[in-house]
């Protein structure tokens, strides 16, 4: 991307959206590490009203047009089943708007623009504070895939290919230890051994696909704590943000994420791994909300799979982090002298505890 807007930039981007009043004010808001996010304030028939504003970052997503197609996609189909109303079973859906030539985003001088009417009295955590919460989020989340079962995942593009594909990141972590450029390997020998131990697993659910014994459907693909708004007043999830990972894919990689997100008990780059674990109340919450949200949307196999994923996901971002470890912090941003390895370390711990804790996180179909 390009340098931080000026003020002018930014107001000038702004203006080109379809939005009516005068343009009072428009402030940085630091939401995420991946685009440039700003929230603007319009006085509109003598009332306030807030915008919120983002500078896609092409560097990461470098197809942007096709980021748009999905987001529209998905925002559209679940439009339509609101039929009118407010909210949907008391979920809101983004509301994205359009440019004054009625496109879904801007391109400018100063990047790629979109804009989304902004959700007031909602806040966003970023550590779960108790099995109510995790229930609430799961269950958002689990909305999201059941009002979406039946758009048909080929309409989306994939905007970052193999995404959700364990195989490929298999491929890259091996690949990085064969090239081994700054001589790592030799003092993470154990990770990579715990890696190497569990390939087999990498291929499990490709290979379901493959068969077709569990569906293709559209994801969220990002199903952090922190991507649901809840309410103020009665917290309550109300709100699924961030769609830019929604692609084709297996609906088990967002329970997945969503478990080694919001139960993990330590941080992610936690270097006490007497600390690491997985919280199994939480984790709990997390079923019963998914269950309760996706209604009756999963397959008695993709049920019975619920633990399975949590691990896979797990495992399969724990290679990611060792992969870029071994190849020189390429794509994570890390703070110290192996910070990516620590993070490996983590996920690997949590999946040798979530494998002994398989009978107690079992998932029985109703």
């Amino acid at each position: 991307m390009n340098k931080t807007p000026d003020d002018q930039a930014l107001r000038q981007a702004v203006q080109r959206f379809a939005l009516d009043g005068e343009l009072l004010e428009i402030k940085p808001l630091q939401r995420g590490h991946i685009h440039d996010t700003f929230v603007s304030t319009w006085r509109q028939d003598g009332k306030d009203r807030r915008y919120l504003h983002q500078r896609m970052n092409d560097k990461v997503f470098h197809d942007i047009p096709a980021v748009m197609h999905n987001i529209e996609t998905v925002s559209k189909h679940l439009r339509r089943k609101m039929a009118g109303k407010k909210t949907l079973d008391g979920f809101k859906v983004l509301d994205l708007v359009s440019t004054r030539e009625k496109r879904s985003y801007l391109v400018a001088d100063s990047g790629q623009w979109r804009t989304y009417s902004f959700i007031e009295n909602t806040q966003s955590h970023d550590h779960c504070k108790n099995p109510e919460q995790a229930f609430e989020a799961a269950r958002a989340f689990g909305w999201f895939t059941s009002q979406l079962a039946d758009l048909d995942a080929s309409h989306l593009r994939e905007t970052l290919p193999r995404f959700f594909s364990t195989p490929y990141r298999l491929q890259q972590f091996e690949d990085a230890l064969a090239e081994d450029p700054l001589d790592r390997a030799g003092s993470c020998m154990t990770e990579i051994r715990f890696a190497q131990t569990r390939r087999e697993t990498a291929f499990v659910i490709d290979d379901l696909l493959k068969k077709g014994e569990i569906p293709v459907r559209t994801v969220h693909g990002d199903t952090k704590l922190n991507n649901v708004l809840f309410c103020n007043e009665t917290g309550r999830a109300k709100c699924i943000v961030d769609l830019d990972t929604c692609m084709p894919g297996y609906s088990l990689y967002d329970f997945g994420d969503l478990v080694r997100f919001t139960a993990a008990t330590s941080d992610e780059d936690e270097r006490d791994l007497g600390k690491v674990g997985t919280d199994l109340t939480l984790y709990r919450a997390l079923v019963d909300g998914y269950l309760d949200g996706t209604r009756g949307t999963l397959s008695s196999k993709e049920i019975e799979l619920m633990p399975f994923a949590a691990r896979l996901v797990t495992y399969t971002i724990g290679l990611r982090f060792l992969a870029d470890h071994l190849a020189g912090d390429v794509y994570f941003k890390v703070h110290r002298e192996g910070h990516n390895l620590d993070r490996a370390r983590v996920q690997f711990r949590m999946v040798e505890l979530m494998e002994q804790q398989a009978e107690a996180m079992a998932v029985v179909a109703g």
